[in-house]
C-alpha cells in the first residue's frame, strides 16, 4: 500500500509538470484567436482548429453536416490529394482526425516537433482548400450512415441518444452533430463545399496549439496560413440552460436480458462557479452507487453516475438491471442522501484526491490539453481559468455540495429500453 501510494504521488508530481509547463498565451490574427501553451517536456505538437457553435449552429436540416463535411475534408486537398496527402502524413508519423460535440467541432493534428512546418502545411491546407470530392463524399457518408443505424442495436449508445433527445427537448442540443439517416443520404459535395466556406472565417475559429513550442513560432506560421482568412464574425450564443418542471419517464420496449436505464437532470454549466461543487458530488455519487448497488446488493454490474462538460449541462445515473424497481429504488435514495445529508469531511477529502490524480489523467496529452484550454475559452470562462479546476475543487466544502445538489438534482428524466416485467411509475418519480 505504502509504495501503491507514493507511486501516486510521483505519477501526480510529473503529470502536474507536464500540464502546468507554462502559462498559456493567446493573440489574434486578423480576427483568429490563437491560444498557445509552450510544453517543452515531450516533441509532440498539438493543434486543434475549432469551429466554434456545435449543435447551436445547426438546424435539424443539417444534422450532421458539419461532421460529414470535416471528415471529407481531411481526406485531401487541393495541394495535397489524397495519396499524397496519406503518404506525406505516414512518412512523418503525423496524425490529422476530427471530432464533433454538441459545443464545438475541430479539426486536430499532431506530430513530432522535427515535422512540424510540413505537417503544418497540411493542416491550413486542408482547412482551407478541401477538396470536397464525390468519392470522399460517399465513402465517408456510407461509414455514418452505417454508424446511425449501428447506434440502434447497442443498448447503450441507443439509450444516450434517447436520453439527449429527451432532457434537451425543444433545445439546440435536441439537434444530432452525428445526424440522422435522412440528413446524411442528403447533403450533397456542393452543400459540403458551401457549409465549409460559410463556416471557415476568422471569427467562427479558434485555434489552440499545445507542445515545444514558442509564441513567435505560432504566430509566424500562422500569419503565413490563416493570416488572410475572412475575417466574418460568430454571432451564436451559448445554448441555454435546461429546466423541466416535472419529472417524465419514457421506456423503449425491446427483447433484451436486461433493462437499460438513465435518469437525467440539470447541471451547472462547464466551469461556472457551482460547477465544481457539482463535479465532486457526481464523484461521491459515483463511488456510492457502485458499493450500494453492485457490492453490497449485486443488483447490477455496471451502475454509474456523475455529470457531463457540456455548456448546458446534466447530470446522471445509469444502470443495468433484470429488477429496474428494486434498483432504482436504491439509486434513488443515494441521490436523496445528497441532498439531505452533508458529505463527511474524510469522504470528501479521500473523494477530491482521487478525483484530481484522473483529472491529470484525462488531460495527460498535449491533445487532451489543447481540448481542455478550448472549451474553457469557448464556454465563456476564458482558457485563462483552465488552470484554477484543481483550487476549485479544493475549495468545495460538505455544505455546498448538499446546497448545489439541493438546487440541481429534481425532476428526473428517465429513459429505459427493455422489457420490464413489472414497473412501479412511482418509482421513477424524482
Amino acid at each position: 500500500m505504502k509504495f501503491r501510494f507514493h507511486f501516486l504521488i510521483v505519477l501526480v508530481t510529473g503529470l502536474w509538470a507536464g500540464l502546468l509547463a507554462s502559462e498559456p498565451e493567446s493573440f489574434v490574427v486578423n480576427g483568429l484567436k490563437v491560444i498557445v501553451q509552450q510544453n517543452g517536456s515531450t516533441d509532440i505538437v498539438a493543434a486543434s482548429m475549432c469551429y466554434r457553435g456545435g449543435a447551436t449552429v445547426l438546424t435539424s436540416d443539417e444534422a450532421g453536416i458539419e461532421k460529414l463535411a470535416l471528415a471529407v475534408a481531411v481526406k485531401a486537398s487541393e495541394r495535397y490529394p489524397k495519396d499524397k496527402l496519406n503518404a506525406t502524413l505516414e512518412r512523418m508519423n503525423t496524425t490529422m482526425t476530427t471530432s464533433v460535440s454538441l459545443d464545438f467541432s475541430s479539426v486536430d493534428l499532431q506530430c513530432v516537433k522535427q515535422y512540424l512546418d510540413k505537417s503544418w502545411d497540411v493542416f491550413a491546407d486542408v482547412i482551407l482548400h478541401p477538396t470536397i470530392a464525390k468519392e470522399d463524399v460517399e465513402l465517408e457518408r456510407q461509414q455514418l450512415l452505417t454508424q446511425i443505424k449501428q447506434m440502434y442495436d447497442n443498448p447503450d449508445a441507443y439509450l444516450n441518444d434517447l436520453g439527449r433527445r429527451a432532457f434537451y427537448v425543444n433545445h439546440p442540443y435536441e439537434t444530432d452533430v452525428n445526424g440522422e439517416e435522412g440528413t446524411v443520404a442528403s447533403f450533397t459535395p456542393q452543400q459540403l463545399k458551401e457549409y465549409l466556406q460559410r463556416r471557415t472565417t476568422a471569427g467562427q475559429l479558434l485555434l489552440v496549439v499545445v507542445g515545444n513550442v514558442t509564441r513567435d513560432e505560432v504566430e509566424k506560421m500562422v500569419r503565413t496560413s490563416f493570416g488572410s482568412l475572412n475575417p466574418g464574425a460568430y454571432t451564436g450564443s451559448l445554448p441555454p440552460a435546461v429546466q423541466h418542471d416535472e419529472p417524465s419517464l419514457k421506456i423503449v420496449h425491446r427483447a433484451l436480458p436486461t433493462n437499460y436505464i438513465q435518469g437525467y437532470f440539470p447541471c451547472p454549466s462547464f466551469g461556472s462557479d457551482e460547477y465544481y461543487a457539482m463535479a465532486v458530488a457526481g464523484a461521491v455519487l459515483q463511488y456510492r452507487l457502485f458499493e450500494e448497488v453492485r457490492t453490497k446488493r449485486g443488483l447490477s454490474y455496471a451502475p454509474a453516475g456523475g455529470i457531463a462538460r457540456n455548456f448546458s449541462n446534466y447530470g446522471f445515473i445509469y444502470v443495468t438491471a433484470v429488477k429496474p424497481d428494486t434498483t432504482i429504488i436504491v439509486m434513488t435514495g443515494e441521490l436523496r442522501k445528497m441532498i439531505d445529508e452533508q458529505i463527511s469531511p474524510e469522504e470528501l477529502r479521500n473523494t477530491v484526491n482521487v478525483f484530481i490524480t484522473s483529472y491529470y489523467l484525462r488531460n495527460e496529452t498535449n491533445r487532451l490539453q489543447a481540448n481542455l484550454l478550448a472549451r474553457y475559452e469557448l464556454s465563456g470562462v476564458g482558457y485563462q481559468d483552465a488552470d484554477k479546476f484543481i483550487s476549485e475543487v479544493k475549495k468545495v466544502t460538505p455544505e455546498v455540495v448538499q446546497n448545489t445538489c439541493k438546487k440541481y438534482i429534481k425532476n428526473l428524466q428517465f429513459v429505459i429500453i427493455g422489457n420490464p416485467e413489472s414497473l412501479q411509475i412511482k418509482n421513477f418519480v424524482f
